[in-house]
């Protein structure tokens, strides 16, 4: 049995520990998918370890929680607190398990690698040429989101790993760093950097021969039905955390409503999953081959069921400790939800032009037109006036976003502030 880890009580604000628990959570979904895209075990432990500090993080939340509030009143008011935290260890308990999806399925790349291309803000492996003009600079210097439209995750230095690189450090040549962002932005990044190598996931030795070929005329029949299933289901759940996280933050009925509305969409899909992946189980070698497929699925569905509860805590009338106020303010992100209006720069241009047009380095994570929720937009998808466009992006750009999105709301928004 494996020695249990001490844990050893640091001070720390509350106000901290929130704003350490929203990054850990952003950088861990990002691991974990990069752990199985990637193959590496090494990324993988990564994010057993931020697991492990959410952990601690969950435990000095009810810490602090007894210790300054010990009144009823009180007590009522950081409630909403105590219950993000425990639903955040979820989420994050979730995400590890994704990620320890590589130790149990040697297969899982042969899945992921198919898919890759399809989703949303996919994550590459970009080489810094010693002729690139990042080449030496620090990472605080480049503003890789607002001006490449793409997030910096890690950074691969030989055989050394930076996750999560601060902005005093520095990017060297011949680094390996690992990005997210929508495809053209990558492509720009990539050429930026001079890497003119294919999009590549190796990083080291060649990739293992798979023991059962995805071109088999009865696999590739199903691929497609799972490839789509699979898509939505990782986009929804990323979606409803951002979202439901925000929703709290921002006190915002309206976008914990949709969070709610998603998880019943998740709810669907993840039943069609599990029978497509029984379908597919029938023409493997080995049924062992698909367990990390359907783990993932299940693991999407768990980070669903935790997101939801953080958003039916502002439908019953929670409102936000000031705590929580506060600790949004010192957060790089902030989550918009605009509505294209008949002036809107966005009206009738596809996804592709607005990502050429304007690189504001603002994500959009969900379309709502109607009734009918959009996630798995292709490049030549449309945006009609009336679209509801729900994304994340930097501070520094969205008034801007919002006078392309609605440009006669923005006016009055910004009349009223003056």
């Amino acid at each position: 049995m494996p020695k249990l880890k001490r844990f050893k009580y640091k001070p720390i604000s509350l106000k901290e520990i929130l704003i350490e628990m929203k990054e850990n959570l952003d950088l861990m979904i990002d691991l974990a998918y990069s752990a199985i895209r990637f193959q590496s075990k090494e990324i993988a432990n990564e994010v057993v370890k931020i697991e492990e500090r959410i952990h601690e993080l969950v435990f000095l939340v009810d810490l602090q929680a007894m210790m300054a509030h010990p009144g009823l009143q009180d007590a009522k008011s950081i409630e909403l607190i105590v219950r993000v935290g425990y639903a955040i260890d979820k989420i994050s308990d979730a995400l590890a398990d994704i990620a320890k999806v590589t130790f149990i399925n040697d297969e899982i790349w042969v899945f992921t690698q198919y898919l890759w291309g399809y989703i949303p803000e996919p994550i590459i492996k970009v080489i810094i040429s010693p002729e690139s003009e990042i080449a030496g600079s620090l990472v605080g210097e480049i503003n890789f989101r607002s001006k490449f439209g793409v997030d910096l995750i890690a950074i691969r230095r030989e055989k050394r790993w930076i996750y999560n690189p601060i902005a005093e450090e520095r990017i060297l040549e011949n680094d390996r760093i690992l990005v997210r962002g929508e495809m053209p932005s990558l492509v720009q990044i990539k050429s930026f950097c001079k890497d003119t190598a294919p999009i590549s996931f190796k990083f080291e030795g060649d990739e293992k021969k798979s023991s059962f070929d995805i071109k088999q005329p009865e696999i590739e029949s199903i691929m497609p039905k799972i490839k789509n299933t699979y898509i939505q289901m990782i986009d929804i759940s990323e979606t409803m955390i951002q979202l439901a996280i925000s929703a709290i933050f921002f006190n915002n009925e309206e976008v914990a409503e949709d969070v709610l509305e998603m998880e019943e969409l998740m709810d669907g899909l993840n039943i069609m999953f599990e029978k497509q992946i029984l379908e597919l189980a029938k023409y493997v070698p080995s049924t062992r081959d698909i367990v990390g497929i359907l783990r993932i699925g299940f693991c999407c569905e768990l980070i669903s069921d935790a997101a939801s509860n953080i958003a039916e805590m502002i439908i019953k009338g929670f409102k936000p400790h000031p705590i929580l106020v506060k600790a949004i303010k010192e957060t790089s992100e902030i989550l918009l939800r605009e509505q294209v209006s008949h002036q809107s720069k966005f009206k009738n241009i596809t996804y592709d032009e607005m990502l050429d047009k304007y690189q504001l380095g603002v994500h959009i994570i969900a379309v709502k037109r109607g009734d009918n929720w959009i996630y798995d937009y292709k490049r030549d998808f449309k945006f009609e006036e009336g679209d509801l466009l729900i994304g994340l992006g930097p501070k520094e750009t969205v008034i801007e976003w919002h006078k392309l999105v609605n440009p006669e709301r923005c006016q009055i928004y910004l009349h009223k502030k003056k």
